[in-house]
């Protein structure tokens, strides 16, 4: 952690406030403001890095506020702090631009991951508009190089993303088709939520191929039409890990692991492998863990039928905030993407 990153933390109330500032200011630059206007004031004469707001305040709420700071400083990451009550407002936060979302009341080291996670995209997205910039000054014969081998690169990217389907198709038929669900679902969450196009493209070929670990299963337990003895659950388990080191070997597929490794973690922390909870887990593996639950819901497994739409709609809805993010689950409980 850089101490010369500055982060400014806006609420109204006074508790909340300085309990974040204590938990950050040995890491880190901590200006504090009691309402949106005098935030935005004091970026107006020093801007910061990274700002922590609450989404209800008085004046001026945390949306509104969020807006402003994207319109006048875009580089500044912004995390929302919001209560269950107002869960449905997070949502807007993403598409408006926030970095992610805090759940009041917080946990210490919840807060110092998501603001070290935001810092360090700023850090990114400052590295990359700096290579940008550097290519642009590069005569057109460069760009034309250089633009050549991007697109033999995408060209390597999805001719690995298709051969690992057709691995998994090979192993067991249902997980492939399962899959190429999934990976159409968690876009289309994705898209109304807010994520970047860009974004969008790596989750939907780490959707695809989110299963991919299950090549190292027994088929005998894949296709297992009873219940999972014990033994056989904690193998299955195994493949989230199987599949993250499958897709190391793969550089330009490196962005898909955290999907792999983590889309069996559960929101209340009851997952696997590392038992992670609410914005511990990553925002696209929070999507997929969704899209993956509907598919295997509506489709015949070996041992079920497809569910009525009404029971996968009381599924998600009883699960929200415990195996599901809320603010993903409202999506399709409020009919932001409807399932077919």
């Amino acid at each position: 952690m850089d101490n010369n990153d500055k982060i400014l933390v806006i609420d109204d109330e006074l508790a909340p406030r300085e309990s974040i500032r204590m938990v950050l200011k040995d890491h880190y630059h901590v200006l504090t403001a009691s309402g949106a206007g005098e935030g935005l004031d004091i970026m107006s004469r020093d801007p910061v890095d990274l700002v922590v707001m609450d989404i209800k305040m008085p004046k001026m709420d945390g949306i509104t506020a969020l807006q402003q700071i994207k319109s006048t400083h875009p580089d500044t990451e912004v995390i929302l702090l919001t209560a269950y009550a107002s869960l449905e407002t997070a949502r807007d936060a993403i598409r408006f631009g926030a970095f992610d979302y805090l759940i009041k009341p917080f946990d210490k080291d919840d807060v110092i991951m998501i603001v070290e996670k935001g810092l360090e995209k700023r850090r990114t997205n400052a590295g990359l508009r700096l290579e940008r910039d550097t290519l642009l000054d590069k005569t057109s014969r460069l760009e034309s190089q250089i633009n050549e081998a991007r697109s033999n690169i995408m060209n390597y990217y999805d001719g690995t993303v298709k051969a690992l389907i057709y691995t998994i198709d090979a192993k067991d038929h249902y997980t492939f088709n399962h899959s190429n669900r999934v990976a159409e679902l968690a876009s289309a969450m994705a898209k109304v939520i807010g994520v970047p196009q860009t974004t969008i493209k790596g989750l939907e070929h780490a959707a695809s191929i989110h299963d991919i670990g299950k090549i190292g299963i027994d088929e005998s337990i894949l296709r297992k039409k009873g219940r999972l003895s014990p033994e056989e659950y904690e193998e299955v388990k195994n493949h989230p890990a199987i599949g993250a080191r499958i897709v190391k070997s793969v550089p330009f597929l490196e962005d898909a692991v955290p999907v792999i490794l983590y889309h069996h973690e559960r929101f209340d922390g009851n997952g696997y492998p590392e038992g992670f909870r609410s914005t511990q887990i990553p925002l696209t593996a929070r999507i997929v863990l969704v899209a993956d639950a509907i598919d295997a819901m509506m489709s015949d497994r070996p041992y079920r039928k497809a569910l009525p739409i009404e029971q996968v709609m009381s599924e998600l809805k009883n699960n929200s905030g415990t195996q599901f993010d809320p603010v993903i689950t409202s999506l399709v409980l409020n009919g932001d993407v409807p399932l077919q």
